[in-house]
């Protein structure tokens, strides 16, 4: 009964603070009844390449579906990505002043003056595809499916970044050392290696995900949930479409409402399995932690913005860049017909310059509702 009555309290002290963009539109007046804001946050996932191979809860919020209701989600990212170890970010070949490549033989020349390290190099754009499906059981149990599809291709927005960089005096952390429009993936872990010099993938399957989230809290203003997750090795480890292991994870998504607004917030843990490109390699299990927040000025469309952290599976080995926090934010909107259909689009920046993610990315998505009006 305590714990009840604290959890009452935390979550009014929260609500008070949303108060505080409450305010912020004061001048738009609040409509009579709450305006039809169901479809919860962004159901997205850290998009670093090496986090891809494994398992990561979608946002979903603390809502269930009703009993029968179904939705169904396709969405697709494209990030473009140029992160390495710092001895690949300097000038490869100073005494040439044409841009060049990583070559294996580069690779294994920086692991014999450093042993004890693990290297690594990513110059790609992947994209990833995803279906999610998800089906109301009862009023406090839903499931979901997952199907993604990963691509690699050349740096086609390499020429914009750099000169993007280059206009607001960032540093563009030896991207002018490399040939643009390039896929290039390095990676040395436990004396095993990765090379892929060109796409791996073109729109190849990867491993497919099981949820079941069960309703632990539903209030007008409050709901809260607890989802479960298996990811299955369906994809193909050698051409970076998944792990070839099967991990477990636990998941809990609140939402809190308030007139126009929701606050969305969401921790997970995950149980790795292998890596099959990597046998001597054991996996760190991840932990996340999501913060959403979303207004809705009308019924047909909504703003949203989203941060996303994470630990990774690598446990320092990698040093100090693959092994920190990654962390995304995401800013877009929603458009939707209530009830039926939505829409969504979004940017995504790594705003911290962290050396184990993505560059920039765009999110777009469609969806339906079946099953319930």
């Amino acid at each position: 009964m305590g714990g009840c009555v604290g959890m009452k309290g935390l979550l009014r002290g929260i609500l008070a603070v949303l108060a505080i963009p409450s305010a912020t539109f004061a001048q738009i007046r609040e409509p009579e009844a709450a305006p039809w804001i169901e479809y919860g946050p962004f159901a997205e996932r850290n998009q670093f390449l090496f986090n891809l191979l494994f398992l990561a809860f979608p946002g979903s919020g603390g809502d269930l579906l009703e009993p029968g209701e179904r939705r169904i989600l396709l969405s697709q990212v494209y990030a473009n990505t140029f992160v390495g170890s710092p001895s690949f970010r300097s000038e490869p070949a100073p005494s040439s002043g044409a841009r060049q490549r990583l070559t294996p033989s580069q690779v294994a020349a920086e692991q014999a003056k450093r042993p004890e390290e693990s290297l690594f190099f990513v110059d790609t754009e992947q994209a990833r595809t995803s279906l999610l499906i998800r089906l109301g059981v009862s009023g406090r149990f839903e499931t979901a499916l997952e199907l993604p599809f990963l691509s690699y291709q050349g740096g086609a927005f390499d020429g914009s970044i750099e000169a993007y960089h280059n206009n607001l005096n960032i540093t563009n952390g030896g991207r002018k050392f490399y040939e643009r429009n390039r896929t290039q993936i390095a990676l040395t872990l436990g004396g095993d290696s990765l090379f892929a010099e060109g796409s791996p993938a073109r729109f190849e399957p990867g491993d497919v995900s099981l949820f079941g989230r069960l309703s632990v809290l539903r209030k007008p203003r409050a709901s809260l949930a607890m989802a479960l997750g298996l990811k299955f090795p369906t994809g193909d480890p050698e051409r970076l479409a998944g792990s070839g292991g099967t991990d477990l994870g636990v998941d809990l998504e609140g939402t809190l409402r308030e007139g126009r607004q929701r606050l969305y917030f969401a921790t997970s843990w995950v149980r790795t399995g292998d890596w099959s490109l990597f046998p001597r390699f054991d996996p760190a299990d991840p932990k996340s932690l999501q913060v959403g927040y979303e207004f809705a000025p009308k019924d047909s469309y909504s703003w949203i913005i989203q941060v996303e952290t994470q630990t990774t599976v690598f446990r320092g080995r990698a040093g100090s860049d693959l092994s920190g926090l990654t962390t995304e934010v995401l800013a877009g909107a929603r458009w939707n017909r209530p009830g039926f259909w939505f829409i969504e689009a979004a940017l995504i920046e790594n705003l911290f310059q962290q050396n184990n993610g993505i560059d920039i990315g765009a999110r777009a998505g469609a969806g339906m509702r079946l099953g319930r009006r």
